[in-house]
């Protein structure tokens, strides 16, 4: 069974994209604790939109998803990898400080996208 959850705000802003497969949206989540953990998020399809369009830096946020391993071979020639974590589930758990309390949802978004 591979489910991590996560809770912890944003170290800045997230980037939406448009690929082959769907839309996708990354932002790096800052996991309080000792060592601090700083986790790549990746979501996709409706709940990229929402994260895209909802979330700034510094909101806090919960995670539940999936650990994801990748690895290939630079321009260079040498090995890199990464670890980060696709998310099925993002919840706001705070309110955005420049935003009118009637403009946003505050749920759990969920989505069985990708």
């Amino acid at each position: 069974m591979n489910v991590l959850a996560l809770t912890g705000r944003l170290d800045s802003d997230p980037v939406r994209r448009e690929t082959t497969h769907g839309v996708v949206c990354e932002f790096r989540l800052v996991v309080d604790g000792r060592p601090r953990l700083y986790l790549t998020v990746q979501t996709w399809g409706h709940l990229a939109g929402r994260c895209a369009h909802h979330l700034r830096s510094g909101r806090h946020v919960a995670v539940v998803g999936s650990l994801n391993h990748e690895h290939w071979i630079t321009r260079s020639g040498e090995r890199a990898e990464r670890w980060y974590s696709k998310a099925s589930n993002v919840s706001f758990l705070d309110r955005p400080t420049d935003v009118d309390d009637d403009t946003i949802d505050l749920s759990a978004i969920s989505s069985g996208d990708r």
